[in-house]
């Protein structure tokens, strides 16, 4: 049935439909589609972002300074909130929705030649191709699943950053540390500099010893760039080239000083390739960075945050804080009002109870709910088969289950929606349509 060109959402509904293919790890499919398009990979030197948890504020961060040094940057992230465009951006700019809508035709037209893609790889050809289309300078790709295998892996980029490594996605990345460092580190390339927060063994040895193969110069957190943070979005940072004090950083949270740390870190090793980069344009890039869904308050009938962590590991950086936003101390009992919790479980493998139960005992009420979206939903039905829930209210319909949070919390409570990024879009969009706005 042939695609309207003039109909931005049967595009969309064609492009949904490869949700349903699920993970295929590979770089065959790629190379095949980015070769029918001339290698626009090529036309454009870029920087690669890895790891567990991180990646995605870190490549925010990176792209808001380059964007503030004047450079036409591209920036390819994943998933998004609530809007395709989300992950297509040229400075503050989304891709426009008649541009989408171009990037999905042609390269249908090369699918019914025989091509084949999965929905990740399709969306990062779409990135790949309209930012050489664009004449950008500089691009920014966040993995979506692992390293060595994932489809942005397809780059030869100047700087390659591993954020940390911790258990995730068993099933498609290994069941061991050191097997998804190695995963991980597969996105290091002959003698493209590394930039690591990873401090932990065995990780650190995975990625030291593939550097040593590869000849890629290595630069640790702690030991050859630092970053300090004052708990109150304020950072130093200390690197070869920059020395920067007192530096605001537009996103919440004590953990994001490590992000910023490796993002600085990166555009030094630019800084050695000859781009210019300033103190002046990384203090404007880190103060002016947006990425919501992560960290962001947001205000209205009550405070709401939204935090899109989904895993032990995100859980953690979101205890630290919900006690830093409520300055008290978790001994005392339960210090928030409200959670709104789903979970997705798509390869089978997510402790999904456990991750609960670490941040279950901060809160009064708990609503479970399912996230919408295309991953693999942790049913009711699961939820209900353990014990941890015999105090929550179970609502399928995440909008139901939203309404039944924010009825049950007054002005000066804090509603805190997590577990999901597909929640966190939904809830976020339905918010701003009540009007609620971003603290």
């Amino acid at each position: 049935m042939p695609l309207n060109k003039r109909d931005l959402k049967a595009a969309l509904t064609y492009l949904d439909g490869f949700q349903f293919h699920g993970f295929r790890l590979g770089l065959e499919r790629m190379t095949r589609i980015l070769r029918a398009f001339g290698n626009p990979e090529k036309n454009y030197p870029c920087l690669h972002v890895a790891g567990t948890n991180g990646k995605g504020s870190v490549s925010a961060i990176i792209a808001s300074i380059l964007h503030a040094s004047e450079y036409k940057t591209g920036l390819y992230t994943s998933p998004h909130l609530s809007s395709l465009r989300e992950r297509f951006k040229i400075g503050n700019t989304l891709i426009s929705e008649e541009e989408l809508k171009e990037q999905i035709w042609k390269i249908r037209n090369f699918l019914e030649k025989g091509y084949d893609l999965s929905y990740f790889e399709f969306t990062t050809a779409i990135a790949m191709v309209w930012f050489a289309e664009q004449d950008i300078e500089l691009a920014v790709f966040e993995t979506g699943l692992g390293g060595r295998l994932d489809a942005t892996n397809i780059i030869n980029p100047l700087v390659s950053i591993i954020t940390n490594i911790s258990l995730e996605h068993q099933a498609f990345l290994g069941n061991s540390i050191s097997e998804i460092a190695r995963e991980k580190a597969g996105i290091i390339k002959e003698g493209v500099p590394v930039i690591t927060g990873v401090r932990e063994q065995p990780a650190l040895s995975v990625i030291l010893e593939r550097c040593l193969e590869l000849n890629a110069p290595l630069w640790e957190l702690g030991r050859d760039f630092d970053v300090k943070g004052h708990g109150n979005s304020k950072i130093d940072y200390e690197g070869k080239f920059l020395k920067i004090n007192e530096l605001d950083l537009g996103l919440r949270g004590n953990h994001q000083a490590t992000n910023a740390g490796l993002s600085i870190a990166a555009c030094e090793r630019l800084i050695e390739q000859g781009f210019r980069i300033t103190d002046i344009a990384v203090r404007h890039g880190c103060r002016s960075v947006y990425w919501p869904g992560r960290g962001e308050l947001l205000r209205g009938s009550c405070r709401v945050l939204l935090d899109g962590a989904h895993n032990l590991g995100g859980l953690r950086v979101l205890k630290d804080l919900l006690v830093q936003l409520n300055k008290a101390s978790i001994d005392k009992g339960s210090c928030f009002h409200s959670l709104l919790w789903a979970c997705s479980n798509e390869g089978g493998d997510k402790d999904f109870v456990a991750m609960l139960k670490y941040i279950a005992y901060l809160f009064r009420q708990i609503v479970i709910t399912e996230p919408p979206g295309p991953r693999v939903p942790v049913t009711i039905e699961s939820w209900s088969a353990n014990d941890i829930t015999k105090d929550a209210t179970m609502e399928k319909d995440w909008q139901k289950a939203l309404n039944k949070t924010l009825s049950n919390c007054g002005e000066s409570d804090m509603l805190c929606v997590a577990g999901s990024l597909y929640l966190v879009g939904a809830v976020r969009e339905e918010l701003m349509k009540r009007g609620f706005v971003c603290m």
